[in-house]
């Protein structure tokens, strides 16, 4: 009786690859657990690739000596079809050629990629909007006013470093934002004001027509003829982001782009009548 070999498959798989499903010179093939091929525990099958059937405890085969069905012939080796307990029949782990693909490991992401991963999770704290002069108009709306100087900060709790971790196996990442600067969009259409740090909160020590010591602009128009008579004045801060990380066998960094984080504020801007008697 003429024997016929098994050739050795699944050489050279690859990350991310649709594998096609693999097939042995006898029929056998080897077919993913899942879908897509990529975590399942693959099976596989003993039926004929035309024509024939699995074996089966009901149906052992055809007629032929050895044979498991559709005339496919019987395992090398005098070896038997069956399994302990079933899965993959004791024949196939003696062929040294022959290696399984893992499909139960994630695919290896590189340090960059997870610095990637963690930038996208981050939650930087948002600006907490204040000014001063603060004042109030007897609709209730918050004023500032034309020609002074206006302080703005934010709160300085929010003020800190933020960072978050992603890792898969050996490799890891660990982004931080750190804020740097904050700015103010007037709204009124001239150029944003910015400073260093959160800014300072304005006290009356320091008087009352001084300027900030970091944080200070002045509009120069009212918003009288705007919709709702204000501005929408635009508080951000920018934070300064950094990576490092682990590859599996050194340590690794780097710098990625910076981030803002925004919070609008509804403002008035009004003119100060002065009264003078002589």
């Amino acid at each position: 009786m003429r024997t016929r070999s098994v050739l050795p498959v699944l050489a050279g798989l690859t990350v991310g690859m649709l594998v096609p499903v693999p097939a042995f010179a006898d029929g056998v093939a080897v077919v993913p657990g899942d879908a897509q091929g990529y975590y399942g525990t693959p099976s596989i099958d003993l039926g004929a690739v035309a024509g024939g059937k699995p074996s089966s405890p009901e149906d052992p085969g055809s007629a032929e000596s050895g044979g498991a069905g559709g005339g496919v012939p019987g395992p090398p080796l005098g070896l038997s079809w069956s399994s302990p307990g079933g899965g993959v029949p004791e024949w196939f782990s003696v062929l040294p050629e022959f290696r399984f693909p893992d499909f139960t490991e994630p695919a290896a992401r590189s340090p960059g990629v997870l610095a990637g991963q963690a930038a996208e999770e981050l939650r930087l704290p948002l600006p907490v909007p204040r000014h001063s002069p603060d004042l109030r108009l007897p609709d209730g709306r918050a004023a500032t006013v034309v020609g002074e100087h206006t302080w703005f900060w934010t709160e300085p709790a929010g003020w800190h470093p933020v960072q978050r971790r992603v890792q898969a196996g050996p490799v890891w990442a660990e982004v931080t934002a750190t804020p740097r600067t904050l700015s103010l969009a007037p709204g009124t259409g001239q150029p944003a004001a910015s400073c260093a740090g959160p800014g300072t909160p304005y006290d009356r020590s320091f008087g009352l027509h001084a300027a900030s010591p970091d944080c200070d602009v002045v509009f120069t128009h009212s918003s009288a003829h705007r919709p709702g008579e204000q501005v929408q004045a635009r508080w951000a801060i920018t934070w300064q982001v950094s990576w490092r990380g682990f590859d599996g066998t050194a340590p690794t960094g780097g710098i990625l782009p910076p981030m803002t984080s925004r919070a609008d504020a509804d403002l008035a801007v009004a003119e100060a009548q002065a009264l003078t008697t002589g």
